[in-house]
């Protein structure tokens, strides 16, 4: 891992994987380990997987992990909540208010780079574009969408400091931190 980076993607366990669960296990426990001494905010996967990746981050507890597209009932999000994880979310998942209902919006962010991947917009696909998310829980917890931007803002913010890689932003995300 970089000194130099702040984050940390893509990792984790898929139930789906023809990777045997031994060997992502023993990968995943390797960069919590990393993550342990060297806090980054990580992206975790666990399509399939969700109780196991669990399981690992209480054998190995971190700061800045973020599950990335969510799918645990309520007892594994409460087990997730009470880990200290956070939840990036998509417009996708959104399409299941119950789900995103589930997820405290105080640990919730948006992810910058699934707009690309959905295919189901009529506007046109960009990485970063995230407004879509806003709007969507805006309207499941019954707030402006720029209330949702200035609290998951403030989440990005709890993460930085929590993991102390905030300096390792690029400036505009800082300047942006700093005035959440």
């Amino acid at each position: 891992m970089s000194a130099r980076t702040a984050y940390v993607s893509e990792v984790g366990l898929d139930g789906k994987s023809r990777v045997p669960m031994e060997t992502q296990r023993a990968t995943l426990a390797a960069v919590l380990r990393v993550l342990q001494t060297s806090p980054r905010i990580a992206s975790i996967h666990s399509f399939a997987a969700t109780d196991a990746v669990l399981d690992c981050l209480a054998e190995r507890p971190i700061h800045g992990a973020v599950l990335h597209w969510w799918l645990g009932d309520a007892m594994p999000t409460r087990r997730a909540v009470d880990l200290g994880c956070f939840f990036s979310v998509n417009t996708a998942m959104l399409r299941q208010p119950d789900l995103a209902s589930r997820l405290p919006l105080e640990r919730v962010l948006p992810e910058t780079d699934h707009p690309f991947g959905d295919r189901s917009g009529s506007r046109g696909r960009r990485p970063g574009r995230v407004d879509d998310v806003e709007q969507a829980l805006a309207r499941i917890h019954q707030l402006t969408p720029e209330e949702v931007r200035r609290i998951t803002w403030r989440n990005l913010g709890e993460l930085t400091r929590k993991t102390r890689c905030g300096m390792l932003l690029p400036r505009q995300a800082r300047v942006t931190l700093a005035a959440s």
